[in-house]
């Protein structure tokens, strides 16, 4: 197999997603135990989670059946934007330094799923 830029710099763009996807889950969860941070902000950094969670199920979907069948891959092209623009007011309203690791990583998600997408 011969490796070019572009899938390098995809695996780069995508380990970045999961790396920062994971040290926002170990500062969230550092965090989570200061009670400076009123309910309603920690409420909304979970829901960020929860819908940066739904977008690596999406990532994740586009490598099974999803991405053979043009059918399902249409429908699941459909749901890349919304569950993006969805996540941003939740991930924005947390106060933690956590938001910006995983806004990054929602990005980088979003970038993948939308170049995957293209690539049809």
């Amino acid at each position: 197999m011969r490796w070019t830029w572009d899938a390098f710099l995809f695996i780069v763009i995508v380990v970045g997603a999961f790396v920062s996807l994971g040290y926002a889950w170990k500062k969230w969860h550092s965090d989570t135990t200061k009670a400076e941070t009123p309910g309603w902000r920690r409420a909304f950094a979970a829901l960020g989670f929860i819908v940066v969670s739904c977008q690596v199920a999406l990532f994740t979907a586009s490598w099974t059946r999803v991405g053979r069948d043009y059918v399902m891959f249409r429908q699941w092209s459909r749901l890349v934007l919304p569950v993006f623009l969805v996540g941003l007011p939740f991930i924005l309203a947390g106060k933690a330094p956590s938001r910006w690791w995983l806004l990054s990583s929602s990005i980088l998600f979003f970038i993948v799923c939308f170049f995957i997408a293209l690539s049809a």
